[in-house]
């Protein structure tokens, strides 16, 4: 039985005395972040008793989301969408016999629920922490391509990464400061420990002066705090660290990273609540909403 069927066979409620089943489609779930996101999906719609599909529609299927939603089959009662980058969905595409909840960086400019984290006011207080404890020669780790500070709308894509590294500068122009091309760290688009130790290690012997590394995630940090550790770097006394997202890791570095939680639980719980909405409502349909909001810092031991 579909979502219409429901809503003709329940009296209006398509959801009455029968199990919701949302489907949560994914580009990929290889990054830990995503990974983390699906599983907190998970976990919270089990609180309303729904079941969870999740489909990758990126790496596995190979497909964008315009050309998944135009293809997608399967009977699922509403639809979390994952965006990024260039993944923008038509409107025709978005018209469902079901409720959808657009989540990630990628912004709709059509009539869809949205669901966001506000990746460059996040990032902007991330800065603003290292500056306000003492960094003043602070270095970039995780950018997607090399670009110029100048310049970043030539390079700039919807992405959490390159709001990520909008937010930064705009905290260092507030404070008339500059980010150093020689302390852009280029990881592309792997964010993992490796690249961080890595692409750390290139900055460090690249010998541009810096106090302060603002990684655009966690496992970048990590790969950092190993790298600055190696080269004889005492953190946070001669360089402090912050990262992104909260991972359950980084809590049990040494020292423990300072990070910005960037509101997982939040996301997922707005999310699947929104749609739980949407599932259940009957007649015509209220405006689609936007949610965003900041997310806390968790202070610990990278910084002073």
């Amino acid at each position: 039985m579909n979502h219409i069927q429901r809503l003709a066979a329940n009296g209006g409620d398509p959801l009455a005395e029968s199990e919701g089943v949302i489907e949560l489609a994914m580009p990929s779930l290889s990054r830990p972040y995503r990974a983390q996101l699906a599983s907190t999906v998970i976990a919270k719609a089990r609180l309303h008793g729904y079941r969870v599909d999740v489909v990758n529609y990126g790496e596995e299927l190979g497909l964008t989301p315009e050309e998944y939603m135009d293809t997608r089959h399967g009977v699922c009662d509403g639809l979390l969408l994952y965006l990024v980058g260039e993944g923008t969905v038509s409107e025709e595409a978005l018209t469902q016999p079901f409720p959808i909840v657009c989540m990630g960086p990628r912004r709709q400019l059509n009539s869809c629920d949205q669901v966001l984290a506000d990746n460059e006011s996040d990032a902007r207080n991330a800065t603003e922490l290292l500056i306000g404890k003492g960094s003043s020669r602070l270095a970039l780790l995780g950018a997607q391509e090399a670009f110029s500070p100048d310049n970043l709308d030539a390079v700039r894509g919807e992405t959490r990464g390159w709001e990520r590294v909008g937010g930064m500068l705009a905290a260092l122009a507030a404070h008339d400061m500059t980010l150093n091309e020689r302390l852009i760290g280029v990881t592309g688009n792997e964010w993992t420990i490796g690249n961080g130790n890595r692409v750390m290690t290139q900055l460090i012997e690249g010998g541009a002066p810096f106090d302060g590394v603002v990684a655009l995630s966690d496992q970048l940090a990590i790969g950092a705090l190993f790298a600055l550790d190696k080269a004889g770097f005492a953190v946070p006394k001669d360089v402090q660290v912050i990262g992104f997202d909260n991972f359950y890791e980084s809590a049990y570095t040494r020292p423990p990273l300072t990070t910005v939680d960037s509101n997982l639980d939040w996301i997922a719980a707005s999310a699947v609540d929104l749609l739980a909405r949407r599932m259940h409502e009957t007649g015509t349909p209220a405006p689609a909403m936007r949610f965003q909001r900041e997310s806390r810092i968790v202070l610990r031991g990278t910084t002073r």
